[in-house]
């Protein structure tokens, strides 16, 4: 592993850190009593540990899938790219049963402060997408660059919030 490499590995790990750290203060904000942790009732952890089920075998199937691909084809793409697909695969299918079902929200959580931090979240990793398409550092060579997982992001984000209006237009009876 060359210098380049080492470095961009560290910047990436460190990128996850500050991540995890970000998001356990804006949980702590979110929810209406500061505590970290979401509250959720019994029917809300049932639906969520099935979405967590779904989005497990989403990860297990996109893996095994790959695995085969990569093996057969050279796939245009940096390997994080690679590897985020099943990940984000596997967040929007736990993420979208849960808000179809109506778990998506905690008992404890401020849903004004949720949408906002949603819809900044996302504009934040549309505009690193845009930054890095405008300025042409999104392909490299021919190959796909970890930019374009800015874009995943902010699609994630959007199809979530896709997601709630469909459910909310679907079953109005329900408070979404």
């Amino acid at each position: 592993m060359n210098a380049y490499q080492t470095g961009r590995a560290f910047g990436i790990l460190t990128g996850i850190i500050i991540g995890l750290v970000l998001v356990a203060v804006l949980l702590r904000y979110m929810n209406t009593d500061h505590k970290m942790k979401t509250q959720y009732d019994e029917m809300q952890q049932i639906i969520r540990n099935r979405g967590y089920k779904y989005g497990f075998i989403t990860v297990l199937i996109v893996e095994a899938l790959l695995c085969v691909v990569t093996t057969a084809f050279t796939i245009p793409a940096e390997p994080i790219v690679i590897h985020f697909l099943p990940i984000f695969l596997g967040v929007v299918v736990q993420s979208s049963y849960s808000i179809w079902n109506g778990a998506e929200v905690g008992l404890n959580t401020n849903m004004k402060r949720y949408i906002v931090f949603a819809v900044i979240a996302s504009l934040i990793n549309f505009l690193a997408f845009f930054m890095a398409w405008r300025t042409g550092s999104l392909v490299e060579d021919g190959t796909l660059q970890a930019p374009f997982i800015n874009l995943l992001c902010a699609l994630m984000f959007g199809i979530l919030g896709v997601v709630g209006l469909v459910r909310k237009a679907a079953k109005p009876e329900e408070e979404a």
